[in-house]
């Protein structure tokens, strides 16, 4: 059975996906995570920059809190502050066309996007790092072998944390792709679903028995030199019907009369000849 949903600006079915005027395309998943990975690129600039110019030794977990802190402050204010003022996107979205849009047409609001990004963003970042700060907590600043369980120990804890955000993205990225709009969990829950970034508009079909009026542009000359009303063209018509009469409205009476007087004239000329030969003979 063909599985089909309704929505007040999407509708569609398994097989054809045919959209209605107004009605909003579903944004491709490879462009989603597209987006997606771009957002985390400019999310992760921050903690670049602080790498970069702070040479912190192992284990430095001030150097830990400084970056991850920032970090926090930065991604909040890009994944969370700048879409109340984008209607919900980001550059990542704005870059590939995607928009974000509430199936039930409403406003998207702070709490929908603070919700959103923190299954999306925040939800494995923090998990990975409490991983890497306990990790900087737990390694000893030099080896001995009294301390070989607080490095095994650490480097689980680094490597559970890394192995539950891979994990997280993957399971989200699968759920996104099966699912029949592309909406991860806290999407459906929100009714808030990722879409191209202008409707559908439908292509309305030429009726070639319309009369255009001067009103209705041409399809494809900017100037409408051919663009002709009915009321102009019976205008024309009428005139050069009204000059026609007028060039023949004669009066009958004389037109009888001259008719006569040309027709004595050849019977006048035909006894004439008829003579002429009479008195030759």
């Amino acid at each position: 059975m063909e599985n089909k949903n309704k929505y007040s600006l999407i509708e569609y079915s398994d097989n054809s996906k045919d959209l209605k005027e107004n009605q909003y395309s579903l944004a491709s998943v490879w462009r989603i995570l597209f987006a997606r990975l771009f957002d985390l690129i400019i999310g992760s600039i921050p903690m670049a920059l602080i790498d970069w110019i702070w040479h912190s030794q192992a284990g430095d977990v001030t150097h830990l809190i400084i970056r991850y802190s920032v970090a926090l402050v930065w991604m909040f204010g890009y994944f969370v502050i700048l879409p109340i003022f984008w209607q919900g996107n980001t550059l990542g979205k704005k870059i590939f066309k995607l928009q974000l849009i509430h199936l039930d047409k409403s406003k998207i609001k702070f709490t929908d996007i603070l919700k959103r990004e923190s299954w999306f963003i925040f939800i494995p970042w923090i998990v990975g790092t409490l991983a890497t700060i306990i990790f900087a907590l737990l390694m000893p600043s030099s080896y001995s072998d009294a301390d070989a369980w607080k490095i095994s120990l650490s480097v689980l804890i680094y490597q559970l944390g890394l192995i539950f955000v891979i994990i997280w993205w993957c399971a989200l990225m699968v759920f996104i792709k099966v699912q029949d709009l592309h909406q991860s969990m806290i999407d459906m829950k929100l009714k808030i679903i990722v879409v191209d970034t202008k409707p559908q508009e439908k292509i309305k079909s030429h009726d070639f028995d319309k009369t255009i009026s001067r009103d209705e542009k041409h399809i494809s000359l900017k100037d409408q030199p051919g663009n002709f009303d009915k009321e102009f063209i019976d205008s024309i018509k009428n005139k050069e019907k009204h000059e026609f009469n007028k060039s023949i409205n004669l009066d009958k009476k004389h037109l009888v009369e001259d008719l006569k007087i040309e027709n004595n004239k050849k019977e006048n000329n035909k006894k004439i000849e008829t003579g002429d030969k009479n008195g030759d003979r």
